[in-house]
């Protein structure tokens, strides 16, 4: 779904009110000179809803429309204009008194230009020599009228790749690749949030302080067996110390389909038939008074001329995001809260004698919680606690046999109901009326539940042992559970034949008769218990700057509704993570990451793994020769590096002899494994 004019018209209404509030609070400075301008950011794009105001006087000013224009009185020419946009830098302008002048907004990205988030830790981004891409959650949120990460990600960030195979509400979530394609298999990135396995549809955009991306082994080492995809890291919003900002944000949108299907009609489709067996010698199919008949729809039920298309979908359907964020703390106590609500709905039209609703519909609940707790100088508890529940309606026969029938079914196969109002239909593709399919199958009622917590300890060892060491530890547990109430109803099909010559009463043939609405119920249920301990130190000396990191984890992964004993069986990954690194006078930089880690997918001897990756690094533009100012940031890099991959089948222990008991064949799959799946690769960069 994208957006079109009418859902700049929604959010223009809330920018006219601030505008007019604006007027009045300038209406003193009347006398004084007219400017305008434009807000743009670095892109060209204009900006919606940016603030301008007048240097030294807040009560004079005005905001950016919805096309980014503004217009001001201010008291003379050397008045000066501060121009503002959340989650971009402000800029001070002289006042222009002829003409439209620009003012280009550029991103605040001085936090991720001094830190990046790395595996298992930070780093200054100076010093960093893997492959690492780094956005915010503001810009993410600028993606108005998106709700889903996944796809605000897209275009954002260099080598991130992302395919949407649907727009139905609830199932947006795009195919992520981190460049390109490294398995036939499976090649989804690994997606950590706050540093825990998790989904990547279980975080609110509005919650989101930081993505980043890594894209090569020496980035991913440490990750192991589960980096040869590339790794997502998400970082949610955590408390800042200070009074309690309350922040609420709303968006409504009018969604329309990005490519619409335009079919010809039946008065064309009818005379093309004909065409095509006039050009292999044939007779044509429809007379000449039939044809008229197909223009005119003077015999709409055995001369239909049905777009389909207008029939089942609606041209549009609606959108509305809500957040409300409370942060703030002190000293001891941090503390972040985001409650929030999205409501989508889908594209198909009902039929209003329906006593349910047989639209797609998502309604989407929210909540995270970040608490951080100094319980001494050294000693910090962080604590968070997440939330999703998820309410979801869809049409019974599901949007494949919808879009099917709308893609199989002619314009004159049949009309959409008959004249008793029953529907219509014809032995071959029984059921497959479009307008059945989606209004008449009943419907689909589902219930998706989300919990996740996460317990950590972070205890500086600086004053105890030496400066720079720290030991941390994370325990999280996640449940999940969807319960999916199937109400599946056939409808009965009848084709019209015409009238009785003698009794002038409509003939029909029933080729299947109408049936009671079914129910089945679907479920699945699954939980995640994670645990990691690691020890950090990170000091400099002079010119000289050393870091290191040993982390121990553990994940089970446990099945509740799985369908076998053996599907039902703990899936357990644990391992070790190492990473080393120097730098000298920030400009030499030698960094090396490890994983030591295995799965129970291999047999016994080759279950654990090492995955090494050494990375070099030159900051050319540091040193006192570097004179070009063209070029103000030049550094070289080069890396090796192995990583794994374990995701190489939907089956299980590949490694055992099975037998299929139908075929009597016998197949072997890893007995005689001598390495890991994965990639071994080097780069200069």
């Amino acid at each position: 779904m994208v957006m079109k004019n009418v859902t700049k018209k929604i959010q223009k209404i809330p920018y006219l009110f601030l505008l007019m509030l604006f007027s009045f609070v300038t209406a003193s400075a009347q006398k004084g000179i007219t400017v305008r301008g434009t807000v743009l950011d670095s892109n060209g794009e204009t900006i919606i809803g940016a603030s301008v105001v007048l240097k030294g006087n807040n009560s004079i000013g005005t905001i950016s429309d919805i096309d980014g224009n503004f217009v001001l009185t201010v008291p003379n020419e050397k008045s000066t204009l501060i121009v503002s946009y959340v989650g971009m830098k402000p800029q001070e302008v002289k006042v222009v008194s002829k003409g439209l002048f620009k003012v280009v907004l550029e991103d605040d990205t001085k936090q991720l230009e001094e830190v990046v988030v790395v595996g298992y830790g930070q780093q200054k981004k100076a010093s960093g020599v893997g492959a690492i891409t780094q956005t915010t959650g503001k810009v993410l949120e600028r993606a108005a009228g998106i709700s889903d990460i996944g796809a605000a990600l897209t275009g954002n960030l260099p080598g991130v790749i992302t395919t949407q195979s649907s727009g139905m509400p609830g199932e947006e979530e795009p195919k992520i690749t981190i460049r390109g394609t490294s398995s036939w298999n499976n090649s989804d990135p690994l997606v950590l949030v706050d540093g825990i396995e998790r989904p990547m549809s279980s975080v609110d955009i509005a919650s989101v302080q930081s993505i980043s991306v890594l894209k090569d082994a020496s980035a991913t080492a440490v990750y192991g067996v589960k980096g040869a995809n590339g790794v997502i890291l998400i970082n949610t919003k955590r408390g800042k110390q200070g009074k309690p900002q309350v922040s609420f944000r709303t968006e409504s949108a009018i969604l329309s389909s990005l490519a619409e299907r335009n079919y010809i009609d039946g008065y064309e489709y009818a005379s093309l038939m004909n065409e095509g067996l006039a050009n292999v010698g044939k007779a044509p199919r429809w007379s000449n008074e039939e044809l008229e008949k197909f223009r005119t729809g003077s015999d709409p039920y055995l001369y239909p001329n049905v777009d389909w298309i207008d029939k089942v979908l609606n041209k549009n359907s609606y959108q509305t995001i809500n957040n409300l964020s409370v942060t703030g703390g002190n000293e001891i106590v941090r503390y972040y809260v985001n409650l929030g609500y999205s409501m989508q709905t889908g594209i198909y039209k009902t039929d209003k004698s329906n006593p349910h609703n047989t639209n797609a519909k998502v309604s989407r609940y929210n909540y995270r919680s970040n608490v951080d707790i100094n319980l001494t100088r050294d000693l910090v508890v962080e604590l968070g606690v997440g939330g999703i529940i998820d309410d979801r309606n869809y049409p019974g026969a599901g949007a494949a046999g919808i879009f099917n029938g709308l893609r199989d079914t002619g314009p004159i196969a049949f009309p959409v109901t008959n004249p008793d109002g029953s529907i219509s239909g014809l032995p071959t593709y029984i059921g497959s009326n479009p307008w059945g399919q989606s209004t008449q199958t009943g419907y689909s009622d589902e219930h998706l539940t989300t919990i996740q917590s996460t317990a950590g300890l972070t205890w500086d060892l600086s004053r105890l042992v030496t400066k720079g060491l720290s030991v941390k530890g994370h325990f999280s547990f996640d449940f999940y559970h969807a319960n999916k109430a199937l109400r599946y109803k056939e409808f009965g099909i009848k084709q019209y034949i015409g009238k009785n010559e003698q009794t002038g009463e409509d003939q029909y043939i029933t080729h299947r008769d109408d049936k009671a609405m079914g129910y089945s119920i679907e479920q699945n249920s699954n939980r995640a218990i994670y645990m990691d301990f690691s020890v950090n130190y990170q000091r400099t000396f002079d010119k000289h700057s050393v870091a290191g990191m040993l982390l121990l984890n553990r994940r089970q992964y446990d099945n509740l509704s799985a369908g076998t004993s053996i599907m039902n069986l703990p899936y357990r990954s644990q391992g070790l993570a190492m990473r080393a690194t120097y730098d000298y006078a920030q400009r030499y930089f030698i960094e090396f990451n490890a994983g030591y880690n295995g799965s129970e997918n291999f047999p016994k001897g080759k279950r654990m793994g090492f995955f090494p990756a050494i990375s070099l690094g030159w900051l050319v533009s540091g040193e006192s020769f570097w004179k070009d100012n063209l070029v103000s940031n030049l550094k070289l890099r080069f890396s090796h590096g192995e990583v794994g991959n374990d995701q190489i089948g939907g089956d299980r222990f590949l490694y055992l002899t099975k037998m299929d008991q139908n075929w009597e064949q016998v197949y072997y799959f890893g007995q005689d494994q001598i390495r890991w799946p994965g990639i071994i690769e080097s780069k200069i960069g």
